[in-house]
């Protein structure tokens, strides 16, 4: 455990402090009331042993402090005071502390208290991880959903960015339900995020997606949920897109609204109707004529969605890592080590997303070279208009 040692007598810190590092924890150490608190809120501490009569900030008020700050974990407070009586420690306890002890402090004691204080601080922290985690399927707890909510709405708002919300209402038994949801979280990718909203509905929040592609996840989670509940449960989707000002509550009533349509239909729905199959789309390429034509055709293609160009191989592989397209169109020939090396770095870090390299080299050596970089479809420069999208559609759903 982390312990934070709070008093204003040298001598009495070091031996605090050698006795806890004896005891295998680690030591931060304050010289007064001040220091400590300074200390406290900067890194907080599961166990705090404090000093009882310091000027300045006395032991009672930082352990009042303590506590009004607490949120997400327990932090166990010891009193070392000279005067240890009923009153002194009835006093203590009022104020918020777990322990008193008499000063000078006795090792064995002391190691007494910090069992005592571990005991308390792990099972503080399982009932806090339990109250985030659904147990039945693994997914986030509402609780968790409305923390994380909250900060999306607010980095949506601060920064632009874009999210979707899916929710999924599974109609069966509570068994398949448990089934459907503990396939979800396994299903869910690393990014984006599942929860429990109610007794038969879950919500994935979608990082950097759009309503029309945000569509892609929604149908391999509900294959997933389908697959697990073996016939025995109904799967639907509403999507919903955060507003450049999105309020938490207000976007949960909208994909509630979504829900309830795409149950009545039996199938995905999104925002004002239903939702078509989108892809996401990364193109880089160190010809910006090369970039612009392709760029066209996919613009004026519905269900494309271009979510960043680039024009080198490491502003292919940051571009990709941040936005996490379905599908990254990679030139072969690009400065700082090609697509080949693009592609490896891009599915190391996106190991579901599908590379299709661009060349006006159509020989087998570069078809092979991406291949093996994890490539799974070629085109050529100056292929047809049908040509590339049929290439692009046929290696997203590989």
């Amino acid at each position: 455990m982390k312990i934070l040692i709070v008093d204003d007598e040298p001598g009495t810190r070091l031996m605090v402090a050698s006795t806890i590092r004896r005891l295998g924890h680690e030591v931060v150490e304050a010289e007064d009331g001040n220091d400590g608190w300074r200390r406290y809120e900067a890194d907080r501490a599961e166990v705090v042993i404090t000093d009882w009569a310091m000027p300045g900030l006395d032991g009672t008020e930082l352990t009042r402090r303590i506590r009004s700050l607490e949120g997400g974990g327990y932090t166990y407070i010891m009193i070392l005071s000279a005067r240890v009586d009923a009153e002194a420690s009835r006093d203590a306890v009022r104020a918020g502390a777990d322990d008193v002890l008499a000063k000078p402090a006795d090792p064995a004691e002391l190691e007494r208290g910090l069992i005592a204080a571990e005991r308390l601080v792990t099972m503080h922290r399982r009932m806090t991880s339990d109250l985030r985690q659904d147990p039945a399927t693994g997914a986030g707890s509402r609780q968790r959903l409305d923390e994380d909510l909250a900060a999306v709405c607010a980095r949506v708002t601060r920064y632009g960015h874009a999210y979707c919300v899916a929710m999924i209402g599974v109609r069966g038994a509570d068994e398949a339900v448990q089934r459907a949801g503990a396939a979800l979280a396994q299903e869910i990718r690393s990014g984006d995020a599942l929860y429990r909203y109610g007794p038969a509905q879950f919500v994935a929040l979608l990082p950097e997606q759009g309503l029309e592609t945000a569509n892609v996840a929604a149908n391999r989670l509900r294959a997933a949920a389908e697959r697990a509940a073996a016939a025995e449960a109904t799967v639907s989707v509403g999507i919903v897109t955060t507003g450049s000002e999105p309020e938490p509550r207000a976007l949960l009533a909208a994909a509630e609204e979504a829900l309830a349509r795409a149950t009545q239909s039996g199938s995905i729905v999104g925002q004002g109707g239903a939702a078509g199959e989108g892809i996401r789309l990364v193109l880089a390429d160190d010809d910006p004529v090369s970039r612009l034509m392709l760029g066209a055709i996919l613009k004026r293609e519905p269900g494309f969605d271009v979510v960043g160009e680039a024009e080198d191989a490491k502003g292919a592989v940051d571009l990709a890592l941040r936005r996490r397209p379905d599908v990254v169109l990679l030139d072969v020939n690009m400065p700082g080590g090609g697509g080949a090396r693009a592609a490896v770095e891009i599915r190391e870090g996106l190991p579901d997303v599908k590379i299709v390299a661009i060349s006006a080299d159509d020989s087998q050596g570069s078809q092979y070279d991406m291949m093996r970089a994890g490539a799974v479809g070629f085109i050529t420069k100056g292929s047809s208009d049908d040509e590339i999208l049929r290439v692009i559609r046929s290696s997203a759903r590989w």
